[in-house]
């Protein structure tokens, strides 16, 4: 060890986060083995370690307001592809095949907007996804009317 050096003590005035220390300058041998005598360390950290808990001793009694971490919600897709993709989906899934057996066909209900986009696909009509069902099948009419 060479001297001039600090020696250092746990805990102390110098106040951190988690821990307190006291640090001193020494500039003689005699000096430096009275500090080590007397609970000194040549590291802080080796004075940290002797002291253990106490070393945090300036935050006994402290409160500490603890947040509540709040569960996240998952995010919400907004890129166009995905919401194609789930525009899709729900196209298919409303072509799917009736059991006859189960219900009887009404005949004289609406159609469904899965069944107008259907048709106005057939008939090659232009329309985007903000058209309502009345328009769109206002303009089915007028398609087959022609």
């Amino acid at each position: 060890m060479s001297i001039p050096c600090f020696v250092y003590q746990a805990p102390g005035a110098v106040l951190r986060a988690r821990y307190s220390y006291n640090a001193e300058y020494i500039t003689t041998q005699a000096q430096l083995e009275q500090r080590l005598a007397n609970g000194w360390h040549l590291t802080m950290q080796a004075a940290i370690d002797a002291a253990g808990d106490n070393a945090a001793r300036h935050l006994a009694g402290r409160k500490v307001k603890m947040r509540r971490a709040k569960a996240a919600k998952p995010p919400k897709e907004r890129r166009a592809s995905v919401k194609r993709a789930t525009m899709q989906e729900a196209i298919k899934t409303a072509q799917k095949p009736v059991n006859e057996a189960q219900e009887a066909l009404d005949y004289n209900a609406e159609p469904t907007r899965a069944e107008l986009i259907q048709k106005a696909r057939e008939l090659g009509l232009k329309f985007g996804g903000r058209t309502g069902n009345e328009k769109l099948l206002a303009m089915i009419n007028e398609a087959l009317g022609k």
